[in-house]
């Protein structure tokens, strides 16, 4: 694992481990030293531990922020060297992103953690005034984390988190058939990557399988969909067994109670004495061990137990004290788990008020069941929608994409320039760099023309490693590339245009070089005036194999070696 996820990793587990005043502490140490999204989200998941949801919120609304900031990236440091008014941005650790669009991949696993993150948050927050509680938005922020992750993100670490955030969002809201391929493909990133991903992933994401198949259970058996409960038990010792062997092949031991504890109450057709000596053993094996729901949770899988095995004023016992366990902001499917087995038990024993009130308590479960149903079907439209302006938007950037390198096209660039005349009102400086690329027909000769090709993309990654991400690098034509770059004067642009020809003669060594033409004016001129004198500039230089500079206003150009 990278020492930076190394870092992180220790951080979200301090917060996690009964410490998140260090931990935040800590995070605003490293965040004095310059901000990274995974910083941000240990600050986040500190002030969720430490109950402060709406500023958890608030945190994971920065890490959006952060990563909607161009040209950064997620776990890098950004160096920077200043010319002028024009910044170029070099990472120091890990890969630069070039432009904005290779931006948003390289953080999309990120954004997709800050977005499920803030809707639980979200949630969470909400539990406490139900009435201002805003479905819609949570849904709207799990089906974007959702589609972002139809990106290929490449770090495994991130993925598993992205992936992890997104099922826990889906089960908050009873979403099953939602969160439970997250679940999955966190444990499958976790065992494929081993070395990148911290061990107890695997462990953990089990665990959380579990318990989803045994609140998935719950739910079925409250609505006397006994079958559908029993398969979900199965599928949840079997979850539960795995729990363990991962945890004690960590030697985690806490964690192999934790697992050894739901796979009893997932046992709902053992030897009932067993499966009770089992759930006991489980509540005194992670008592102080920091899974302060268990108890809480294993009690009324410990009545039922009782009960089969015919000790029915101890199964009472037992369903009562669950429910007086349960703290004020307890989750819902706790509380209904607890008063449910009471009021089945009750009437069990006899009683006609609790008879009544299972009535209710039963066509209350089908009520929130329905619901439920409901939520689902409306997060499934959420997703279909997300995934179809994503397209969309897909689409419209292909409109203005050069297929064979990934830059703008002529169509990108004529928009650019129009855009900068309206929202300058004409009068920002422009530099408009003209670049072609020489002995591109010898390259073909050569190597055919799938080396000429790869010739020219490795032109334009370079060309795009060196502008700052809002400016704008077309291919207009053949071998011809243009960057317009907003802002800069003409000795920038100059400077500008030498690290460009360093950066493609550190691509491509001799086999290619490029000839450039610079031209800068007022934006008013970017669309006819400066391209074409950038182009009399470049054809200048090409002559004299020189990188050639020239203005909007005197044609003289001036050259200086390449």
């Amino acid at each position: 694992m990278s020492h930076r996820h190394s870092e992180l990793l220790r951080l979200l587990r301090l917060a996690q481990a009964g410490q998140p005043e260090q931990a935040l502490t800590q995070a605003r140490e490293h965040l004095d030293q310059g901000e990274t999204l995974g910083i941000l989200y240990v600050q986040a998941v500190a002030l969720h531990c430490l109950g402060n949801h709406k500023a958890a919120a608030d945190a994971a609304a920065r890490m959006l922020d952060r990563a909607a900031t161009a040209g950064i990236n997620a776990e890098a440091t950004i160096g920077t060297s200043t010319i002028g008014t024009a910044t170029v941005g070099t990472a120091t650790v890990g890969t630069a992103i070039d432009s904005g669009a290779a931006g948003d991949v390289q953080t999309a696993g990120w954004r997709s953690i800050a977005l499920s993150f803030r809707a639980i948050q979200h949630m969470l927050v909400n539990e406490s005034n139900p009435e201002a509680f805003d479905l819609e938005t949570s849904l709207q922020d799990l089906a974007q984390a959702e589609v972002l992750l139809s990106n290929d993100v490449s770090d495994a670490f991130v993925l598993a988190q992205a992936h992890t955030n997104l099922a826990h969002g889906y089960h908050e809201l009873r979403l099953y058939e939602l969160a439970l391929p997250h679940y999955e493909a966190a444990s499958e990133v976790s065992l494929a990557h081993t070395g990148e991903v911290p061990p107890l992933t695997a462990v953990t994401s089990q665990l959380n399988l579990t318990t989803l198949h045994l609140n998935w259970s719950g739910e079925l058996h409250r609505i006397r969909e006994s079958d559908r409960a029993r398969e979900k038990s199965v599928r949840a010792a079997q979850h539960a067994a795995l729990a363990r062997e991962y945890a004690m092949a960590q030697d985690a031991a806490p964690y192999a109670a934790s697992a050894s504890l739901l796979a009893a109450c997932a046992d709902s057709t053992g030897d009932p004495e067993e499966v009770v000596v089992r759930i006991r053993q489980g509540l005194e094996a992670v008592q102080g061990q920091g899974f302060r729901e268990s108890r809480v949770f294993a009690l009324p899988f410990l009545a039922w137990a009782l009960d089969r095995a015919g000790r029915l004023p101890e199964a009472l016992e037992i369903a009562t004290e669950a429910c007086e366990a349960l703290t004020e902001n307890a989750k819902w499917l706790l509380t209904s788990a607890a008063y449910h087995t009471r009021a089945a038990l009750l009437a069990r024993s006899g009683s006609e008020s609790a008879s009544a009130g299972l009535a209710y308590g039963d066509e209350l479960a089908k009520t929130m069941w329905r619901e439920r149903l409901r939520t689902l079907y409306t997060a499934r439209s959420g997703q279909i929608l997300e995934r179809v302006t994503l397209e969309r938007d897909r689409v419209a950037v292909l409109a203005f994409t050069d297929a064979l390198t990934g830059v703008g096209n002529r169509r990108a660039f004529d928009v650019r320039v129009a855009e900068l005349s309206r929202s300058t009102g004409g009068e920002t400086d422009v530099a408009m760099i003209v670049v072609d690329v020489d002995r591109l027909k010898a390259v073909n000769d050569a190597g055919g023309h799938e080396a000429g090709d790869r010739a020219l993309q490795a032109v334009a990654n370079a060309l795009t490693g060196q502008v700052r991400a809002g400016d704008l690098v077309a291919r207009l034509g053949g071998d011809e590339f243009v960057a317009v770059v907003e802002g800069v004067d003409r000795g920038d642009a100059a400077e500008l245009a030498e690290r460009m020809v360093e950066a493609v003669s550190g691509r491509l060594g001799s086999q290619v070089t490029v000839s450039v033409g610079i031209a800068t004016g007022p934006a008013s001129e970017a669309g006819v005036g400066l391209l074409h004198a950038a182009d009399r500039a470049m054809y200048a230089a090409k002559k004299a194999n020189r990188v050639s500079k020239s203005d909007a206003e005197a044609q003289a150009a001036h050259s200086v070696r390449a």
